[in-house]
Order: structure tokens, then sequence, then C-alpha cells
């Protein structure tokens, strides 16, 4: 197996076209957690000449993007998510553990870290994660099938474009002349992260000033919390995830100071109880989603109601440990219906509610582990001898303009909120999801120049996405061989799963992403010339009785031999092709993944000689019905890996730390 590290190419020409002779190039664009998970899943399962190309534009991102990245992290930012559930690999839940706990390099931690055992229930610093991601990374590229590459390149991709069956990426290196190169591509994913931060109308006074923090995830960003006085008053707008991290940085930084934390509804973050675990109910199908036209007034009515309804259900009582975790249950048990309201209601609607109880959504899906949470939560109720530093504003902000020869930034809200003078301002109303209007040349050409992409239409967050992640067109139909993993999903997530703040983007919700288009990919670059396999309907795989329904009916019409068949079919598949298929998919390595990769084929190919023999099928239809069957066997496989009702499922020393495995969910 060979790696290339941070190598761009000389040339377009010359080397790079002699080295695609005979070889197919998978191109991931980002190599963040995204990225790099995609990368591990294509090196984990091609069993055929490949190469595997790596693109990152800023080194501080590579292996953790802005979540997990050197440039965007210190050691005090955590994971807000418990250790026994941040594997990367869904089928082996206690990979993470068994890294940390026996593998890991922990020479550059910090002392506090240096001798921690990790167990199911701890927090994990993100750095670590980090870690975690470029360690797997180099494992799977040393096991890889000798004939697959990867390729680490370091430069900014702003062009791709159809060329000649494939695609073209284009991108410039990080020299100092920013050579332009062209990497021509036969599939490409697209894990570009999250598009730039929002800015704000009233920025624009303040948008170049160095008391103004506008991406608390920038590279440089850390240094910028270092220069903050330890007595300066700081404000930061908005109140989700992304406060939490700058209040984090701001006291690692040393900070002692007043911080006001505003946002226009107030809403906040809770915090997890010590002894949280993580639980699932099911709840009733809302009342009002009976009513024949869901308008905004009836559905934030009936939200409000059945809320009530759920409290007084489960006794609910303020201030309890259930209280603090209601809502994110609650939200949870009514992702199904989600879909089914997104559906109903008109797009306008869909956005307008989105938009304007952003905070609220955001802010009641998730609490905070105490690591994190604590550390605000602490700080405004202040002890003694500890003032209360950190305060919330419910405060709609009108503008701001540097005063005092720039020296601090007036705040001016609408009402009859005073104005507030503060030191620095930090900017955390989260990053843009408008597709529309990208900003970046690489999204807007492939949304405006070459219609290759669309924005996602009911929620207006994202692109439009097909079942594995295919980049929707503008004309409805499927960019071929062009992917999306990451957050430019999330408006397909809230309409596809129901899912909302935070969680259209969670570790759980991209490593299922990055298999299942890692395994799409692989699937397409092996049947690019048989388009039967093209022809198999989107969704259908979700069930093993309509795949072998689809099959059988492909093949046989005629009653009562189209019935047996489909029994046959069916059986086939849950009692040994599915079996074998799943065997493949959680296999450790690449030796183990290879013999029950033979034990699958020599199976599924006795399986088709006795279709023939039993249902009188030429062997064109017997191939081509075991090789169906295959590929949807393959792709339940991945679907059920990556059903989070299994994550609990462990064989293995961590299980007996496990108390009550969830029923449902994250």
């Amino acid at each position: 197996m060979n790696v290339e590290t941070h190598a761009p190419m000389q040339s377009p020409q010359g080397p790079d076209t002699a080295m695609r002779d005979g070889v197919q190039r998978v191109t991931v664009v980002g190599a963040g957690f995204s990225g790099t998970l995609t990368a591990i899943r294509l090196l984990h399962f091609a069993d055929a000449p490949l190469e595997i190309c790596l693109i990152e534009r800023e080194e501080g991102y590579r292996y953790g993007g802005i979540a997990f990245g050197q440039a965007s992290t210190n050691w005090a930012h955590m994971l807000n998510i418990q250790a026994g559930r941040i594997t990367l690999r869904r089928e082996r839940p206690e990979d993470f553990l068994e890294w940390a706990n026996e593998e890991a390099d922990r020479s550059g931690w910090p002392r506090k870290w240096q001798y921690h055992t990790f167990g199911v229930a701890c927090v994990v610093p993100r750095r670590i994660f980090r870690q975690y991601l470029a360690e797997r990374l180099r494992g799977a590229v040393a096991d890889a099938h000798a004939d697959v590459t990867l390729r680490e390149l370091t430069g900014e991709v702003f062009d791709v474009r159809a060329q000649g069956g494939g695609y073209v990426v284009r991108y410039a290196d990080a020299g100092p002349q920013g050579t332009v190169h062209e990497l021509p591509s036969d599939q490409v994913v697209l894990a570009t992260g999250h598009l730039s931060p929002v800015q704000a109308p009233f920025y624009h006074r303040v948008k170049d000033s160095d008391r103004f923090i506008a991406d608390p995830y920038a590279p440089g960003a850390q240094e910028r919390f270092q220069a903050v006085g330890p007595e300066e008053t700081v404000l930061v707008t908005g109140s989700a995830l992304s406060a939490f991290d700058a209040v984090i940085s701001l006291v690692h930084a040393g900070h002692r100071g007043r911080i006001l934390i505003c946002s226009r509804g107030g809403h906040l973050h809770g915090t997890y109880p010590v002894d949280h675990e993580h639980d699932i109910w099911q709840t009733r199908r809302p009342p009002f989603l009976d009513a024949e036209r869901l308008t905004p007034e009836v559905v934030v009515e009936g939200i409000r109601a059945e809320y009530a309804h759920l409290r007084e259900e489960h006794g609910v009582e303020p201030g309890s440990a259930l209280d603090a975790v209601f809502p994110e249950r609650v939200m949870k048990a009514w992702e199904p219906y989600v879909i089914e309201l997104v559906s109903r209601m008109d797009a306008r609607d869909v956005r307008m509610l989105l938009d304007r109880y952003k905070s609220l959504i955001v802010t009641r899906r998730t609490s905070t582990v105490r690591e994190i949470g604590g550390v605000v939560r602490s700080r405004m109720r202040g002890f003694n001898g500890a003032p209360k530093t950190v305060e919330v504003l419910s405060a709609r902000i009108q503008d701001m303009r540097p005063v005092e020869d720039g020296a601090r930034i007036r705040v001016v809200f609408f009402a009859d909120q005073p104005d507030a003078v503060v030191d620095r301002v930090v900017n955390c109303l989260g990053n843009n999801t408008d597709y529309e209007h990208p900003g970046h040349p690489l999204w807007q050409g492939l949304v405006h120049g070459y219609g290759y992409a669309r924005p996602q239409t009911r929620t207006h967050r994202g692109v439009e996405v097909g079942t594995h992640g295919q980049l929707v067109t503008a004309d409805g139909t499927i960019a071929p061989g062009l992917f999306g993993v990451g957050p430019m999903r999330q408006g397909d997530e809230t309409t596809r799963r129901g899912r909302l703040g935070a969680f259209v983007f969670s570790i759980g919700t991209l490593r299922n992403q990055c298999f299942d288009t890692a395994m799409e990919v692989l699937r397409r670059l092996k049947s690019a010339s048989d388009e039967e396999q093209m022809d198999i309907p989107d969704g259908i795989h979700h069930c093993l009785i309509r795949s072998s329904d689809w099959i059988a009916a492909d093949l046989l019409t005629e009653e009562p031999d189209a019935t047996r068949l489909r029994e046959r079919l069916l059986a086939h598949a849950r009692e040994t092709a599915f079996p074998n298929a799943v065997n493949h998919l959680r296999a450790q390595d690449r030796t183990e993944r290879a013999k029950y990769r033979r034990i699958l084929d020599d199976d599924l190919a006795e399986f088709g000689a006795a279709l023939a023999r039993e249902f009188g099928l030429t062997a064109q239809q017997a191939r081509r019905a075991v090789s169906l069957l295959a590929t949807l066997v393959e792709k339940h496989a991945v679907h059920t890996l990556c059903d989070i009702t299994r994550l609990a499922g462990w064989d293995s020393g961590y299980a007996e730390q496990v108390k009550h495995a969830p029923k449902k969910g994250e």
C-alpha cells in the first residue's frame, strides 16, 4: 500500500495522465471528519486498483475539520457525547475505546489525559478524536489492497466539471504561486464542511475591527482568544453550542471578565445530569397532524399542546433530572412526525418556522455534558468569592459601531434594551446554510455554473441529494459520480429522517453517511459498465422482502413460479447472503474481509446455478438475479449496520459498562 502525503501534483499532464492508465480514481474534496472517514471506508473495502485523492485546503483542519481540528480547538474543548458512542465504525462500537486505552500515542497529551482510562461514559477532548481519525486513516492505508493507493494533497478546490464520463477537479496548491492543477476523476465526493459563518447586517461597521472575531473556529482564532484581556467585557452573539465553545476558549485563555451571551430568544442548552443515560421514547402521533391543512399557526399551537400533554403524561417536574433531558427525548421521538410535517407543509412555511424557531430547536434538541455546560452554568451562577461573570441577554441587536477610537464596540439593541459597550464581540450565529448563495466559487459553479447541484427545496438548508448522497441536478436527475457527505446534507436529513438541530450533522449521522456513500461509490466503480445495476430503484434495499419481490418481478411474471422465486430469493437472502455480507462488512482487516468475500461470492454462484436448474432460467437471467441480489443484500447490510437502534449490541470487554441499551436512536 502506498501513500503520498501532502504532495501536490506537478502538472495536470505527463505523470498524472500516465498513472491513470487502468486505474480508477476517486477524489475526496475536504479532509475534515467526513472526508477522512469516507477515505477510510474506501480503503477498507476497495478490492480493485484504485487511487484515492484526499484534498484539504487548510492543514489545521486536516482529519478534524472545524469540529476537531488542530486549528479550531484547544485541549479544553470536549466532545458533547460520551466516549462509548463516538466510534468511527458503527459495526465495531468499542473501536474508539480500544484505540484510546490500548493503542493511542499519548506523548503529546496534557498530563491530565496521559494516564486517563476511558470508559463508555467518559468525555473526550476533541483533539484526541482528531488523532483517532488520523491514526485510523494510517491503519486503513497500511491494511488496504496492494493496488489501492492514497494521495493526500493540499490545495483549494475551486472547480469540478464533467469531462469524458468523469470529472476534472481543479485546485490551486498551497505554494506561493498558487499553481493550478487538474485532477481527472471517475467519482468525486464533496466533503467541504460548513459554508462560511453568518455575517449579520449589524456587523458591517465592525467586521474589519481587530475587536471582532468573525469566526471562532478559523485558523488563528485561538490566538485571538488569547489576546483578549483578562478583565475585558465580551459579547457573544448567538447562544448555541458555538457560544459555549467561545466561553471555553476565553476561560482557557485566562479570561475572567464579563461575558454577555446574546440571542433573540435567550434560549440556552441544558446540562445533562451526572448519571445521564440516553433513552428514546415512543410517543403517540401528535393530534394536530390530523388537521386537513397544516398552517404555521396550527403547527405551533399543536406542538405546544402536545408538549404540555407529554410533560403531564411523564410526570416531569420543573428542575428535575428528567426535566433536563425531556425536550431532547421528545424531539427524537417526534422524528417520524417531522418527516410527515415537512412533506405536507408549504415549503415557504417550513423555512419560516425553521428560521423563526432555530434557536429554540437547536437548544432543545440537545443538552451539554457537564464538562461543557458546567463551564457556562457555573459562571452564570457565581459562588462565594467567585463572582457571576456570564449573563444571557434576550435581545435583538440593531447595530454595532466602534467607539473610543476603535478600542471598544457599542452594541445598540431594538426596543427598550439599553446600549452595551464591550471590548470584544465574538460571532457565534452559526454558519450559512443557503446554497442558493453559497459564496464559495466551488459551490457557485456546482449550483449555478453547471447545474450539478441544487439547493434543498423544502428547507433551503444544504443541497438535494439521493438516497446515498448523490447530488441532484438542477433538472431533478442524479449527477452520476458526484456525491456529498457532511453539512450540505442537513436539509435532506430533516426531510428524509426528521433530524433537527445539531443532530443533522452529529458524529452518528456523518459516519452513517460516509459508510453508505463510500460503499455506493465502490459499487458504481465496479459496475460502471453494468447498466442493470443502475436500474435498481432507490430505497428498496431497506427491506429484504421488497428487494426479493423486485428481483422476482424483473425475471418472471407468471405465477406460481414468480411466487416460488420470491420465496427462494428471500429465504436465501435472510439465511445465507445477508449474514455473509454482514460478516464481510464487520471484518477487522483485509485478510478477514477477503475470506468472507470469497464465502459470499462462492455461495451466490452456487445459488445462481440452483436457480437456473429449478426455474429454467438462462445463464444470463441467473447471473442477473445473483448480481442484483448481491447488490441489494450488501446495501441492506450497510443500512442495518448504520441503524442506531443496534449500537448497544456489544460483544466486548466494554459491554458490562452499558446499563441500559437505548431502544432507538442516539
